[in-house]
């Protein structure tokens, strides 16, 4: 028994989507910048995935769309935790520097 055409093009969004859970849980032990570097692979995709949408009316609309909305979802957990990474680091060098004067 074979399987259809686009069962194989049903588990990228799949795949996709646990990537970036994966990806956006594992920020919060990560640095800023790298965390910052995640949000710009995040808006990357984002952007790649509306080009190709555009350009290729051939590339299965679904699809696009799925990526599209995995990604525009976890953008804003990514962002809350990269902006709370980075008020933490700055609360951190502030007493720093307050307890060394």
């Amino acid at each position: 028994m074979a399987l259809p055409q686009r069962a194989p093009l049903v588990l990228i969004p799949l795949a996709f989507a646990a990537g970036v859970i994966l990806l956006v849980r594992g920020m919060s032990g990560m640095r800023p910048r790298r965390q910052l570097l995640v949000l710009a692979g995040l808006g990357l995709t984002i952007g790649f995935t509306f080009f190709v949408m555009v350009q290729m009316p051939e590339f299965p609309q679904w699809l696009g769309i799925s990526l599209m909305v995995v990604a525009l979802t976890a953008a804003p957990f990514a962002t809350r935790l990269f902006v709370r990474s980075v008020m933490q680091e700055d609360e951190e060098r502030s007493k720093e520097e307050s307890g060394g004067h």
